[in-house]
């Protein structure tokens, strides 16, 4: 084997091929443990366990709010296969939904004084509840998201908003340290 010069300094091809081979097994060393998120545990076990909504509280006016945080959270957890959804018997776990916060204002008018664009913010916690004991297991903390819409009213605003809550409730309930 031919040894290389390189600024003065003889470097064997065994010694460049030890170099990159420990740095290979060190790059892999450092991927130990991670995973992909679709397949990291999660609060609900494996993704066998039934889940059904206890309650929805809701503070607010809008009496449509709840079915479509119902809704979209099914959709949410079903898609990801966190549990298998249950509406009426009994289930291995349940969940209840705080709605902290919903707010839909007007924030921009045109020349005409016609509402043009809206903010639109809402503020939920989950609570997860064992459906044997009725024991609280697991608390998300308050999960909030806003946005800008042009679509007038409340409803047709917050259908986004909503599904990125749902989505970062989804997401939590995959952090299980």
């Amino acid at each position: 084997m031919k040894s290389t010069a390189l600024a003065g300094i003889t470097v064997s091809p065994r010694w460049v091929s030890l170099v990159l081979l420990c740095a290979v097994s060190l790059l892999f060393c450092g991927c130990a443990g991670y995973q992909f998120a679709a397949d990291s545990p999660s609060i609900l076990g494996d993704g066998t366990k039934t889940l059904k909504i206890k309650e929805v509280d809701n503070p607010s006016l809008e009496a449509w709010l709840p079915h479509s945080i119902r809704s979209a959270l099914r959709d949410e957890i079903t898609a990801r296969h966190l549990a298998v959804w249950v509406d009426q018997s009994p289930a291995d776990y349940e969940i209840t939904i705080k709605i902290l916060a919903f707010t839909s204002r007007e924030w921009m008018r045109d020349e005409y004084d016609v509402a043009v664009l809206f903010d639109n913010t809402l503020n939920i916690e989950a609570i997860v509840y064992d459906g044997a004991t009725n024991k609280e297991i697991w608390r998300s903390g308050s999960i909030s998201y806003s946005d800008r819409s042009d679509e007038p009213g409340a409803k047709a605003g917050a259908e986004s908003i909503i599904q990125q809550v749902s989505q970062r409730l989804a997401d939590r309930l995959r952090n299980t340290f």
